[in-house]
């Protein structure tokens, strides 16, 4: 739905606020108010109602409700004395005021439509094509499964703005069984192109999906499932957030690899991206500086690439959160900087969402923080990184029920993600919190066992032992992260899991890590 009012756009499809200027930038829970209370114009809307449908599930106070009114009135050019868009009802909450007309509905950017104009250079960006499925042994009544699988990719992978997705009207035109895929990229300048097959047998219906290189032939990803008829729909949307997964972290990798013997020289910004994250994730100063290498050529060659801003700010983000810089106080101003930058280029992002949320966190705010976290998800439902931050938040927030949820889906979308590590321990912590010490000992297990476990997931590791019994295990995590790191101690660690709510626990954590040597 659109809505217009007082020279002002609100695209509630896009989620997008436009003025008489361009975009108006609004945080995600903001926007979400904005919407509530335009929505519902005709009448007051609660305190309690806009908890309720804004914040569900998290415990906020009135800061944040005031801080979100705050920004709109601004974003508006509004504010508490005017109230001329909105207004303060005393006692019981706020309403939208401003006179409105609602002017329809937004296009659609996915399907028969031409994908959404990005803001970034075009240059590089990897480019998609999904053709329809081959039929095999099949009758026509099947042939309705063999189209919509692959519009249904289409539709999924749009949403992914970083990743150029072909409109359907044109890889369509391409026949399921054309081998050519060098010639279907050549013609419609697709570096990548998803095939699939359906077969079926009676009631029992098999769908089969590959990625493939068009440059090298190469097949980088494919799945099968198997199901009965009444199962098809759960196996396409399993199938769509696969591949929405795959394309977050197969495929930098993939182009990384191709990158190998290539001239510094001739790579584009999207060349530096995608080989910059194949060490950002490697949690050492080593990497991490020269991810960081990576993303500034990006920046240098395409200054309006967003995700490589969004990568320079996870790199200092890391800086100060892993202590592989000096100063941890320009660390979190650099990480900031870059995050506002890359939210200011794409605030459509979901990366660029996520870390923008992730310093907020990094900064002390994590409520905050998982309204930000929160919105990637929701402009990209299959995102694994962003139900392990929105776990890892929960956990600060001291939600541990909803820490393990989270932190379980986040494994199901990506279970070989290079942050494994880190996702085990999440959820070790949330089973900790929620008194769970058998699956805590699990998974604190599976993380200090699973490849490059960092300096907090061997902690949450140490918490867990220790309070089980295992004082010798606990001590030597303590042992590894003081070899990691010297500088590293409990206040650095109680910094970011401050346990909001809960300064029983937040003390009995303190002691246990004194105890230990931290």
């Amino acid at each position: 739905m659109i809505f217009e009012f007082d020279g002002f756009r609100l695209d509630t499809e896009r989620v997008e606020l436009r003025g008489p200027d361009g975009p108006v930038p609004l945080e995600p829970k903001s926007f979400a108010l904005l919407k509530l209370l335009v929505g519902e114009r005709h009448r007051a809307v609660s305190k309690e109602e806009i908890f309720e449908k804004v914040w569900p599930g998290v415990f906020v106070t009135d800061a944040s409700l005031s801080t979100a009114i705050r920004q709109i009135r601004r974003a508006l050019k509004d504010d508490g004395d005017l109230q001329k868009a909105i207004r303060t009802v005393r006692g019981h909450g706020f309403r939208f005021v401003a006179e409105t007309r609602e002017t329809g509905v937004a296009l659609p950017t996915s399907g028969d439509h031409a994908v959404a104009t990005q803001p970034q250079g075009d240059a590089g960006r990897p480019t998609i094509a999904i053709r329809p499925f081959r039929l095999l042994a099949g009758s026509s009544e099947y042939e309705a499964i063999a189209e919509a699988i692959p519009a249904e990719l289409i539709a999924t992978l749009s949403r992914l703005r970083w990743l150029k997705v072909i409109a359907r009207a044109s890889s369509f035109q391409f026949a399921p069984a054309n081998a050519d895929l060098a010639g279907m990229g050549e013609t419609l300048g697709a570096r990548f192109v998803v095939s699939g097959i359906v077969e079926h047998l009676g009631r029992t219906i098999a769908i089969s999906v590959d990625v493939s290189d068009t440059r090298s032939g190469e097949v980088i990803w494919s799945n099968r499932l198997t199901g009965t008829i009444d199962t098809v729909f759960a196996m396409r949307e399993e199938i769509a957030r696969d591949l929405a997964t795959m394309m977050e972290l197969r495929l930098p990798q993939h182009a990384a690899s191709m990158l190998a013997h290539v001239p510094s020289d001739n790579l584009d910004a999207w060349d530096h991206y995608h080989l910059a994250v194949r060490h950002m994730y490697r949690y050492n100063k080593r990497d991490n500086d020269i991810a960081a290498g990576h993303f500034q050529r990006a920046l240098t060659l395409d200054p309006s690439f967003a995700r490589a801003s969004s990568g320079l700010s996870y790199t200092e983000f890391q800086n100060a959160f892993q202590h592989f810089g000096s100063d941890g106080n320009d660390h979190r101003a650099l990480a900031l900087s870059h995050a506002e930058q890359a939210m200011t280029l794409d605030p459509l992002d979901p990366f660029c969402n996520l870390m923008y949320g992730r310093v907020k966190w990094l900064l002390g705010d994590p409520e905050d923080a998982l309204n930000w976290v929160n919105n990637a998800i929701g402009i990209n439902p299959n995102y694994a990184f962003g139900y392990f931050n929105r776990a890892t938040l929960q956990n600060a927030l001291c939600n541990g029920a909803g820490a393990e949820e989270n932190a379980t889906i986040a494994v199901q979308l990506s279970p070989i993600d290079p942050h494994l590590q880190s996702m085990y321990g999440t959820r070790a912590f949330a089973a900790f919190i929620s008194g769970d010490r058998t699956s805590a000992i699990h998974f604190a297990e599976r993380a200090v066992n699973a490849p490059n476990p960092h300096l907090y997931v061997y902690t949450i590791a140490a918490l867990i032992f220790d309070e089980s019994g295992a004082q010798d295990r606990a001590r030597r995590c303590i042992e590894t992260v003081r070899a990691k790191n010297a500088s590293f101690g409990r206040a650095d660690f109680l910094r970011h899991y401050a346990m909001q709510g809960d300064p029983v626990l937040k003390a009995r954590l303190s002691g246990t890590l004194s105890r230990l040597g931290l």
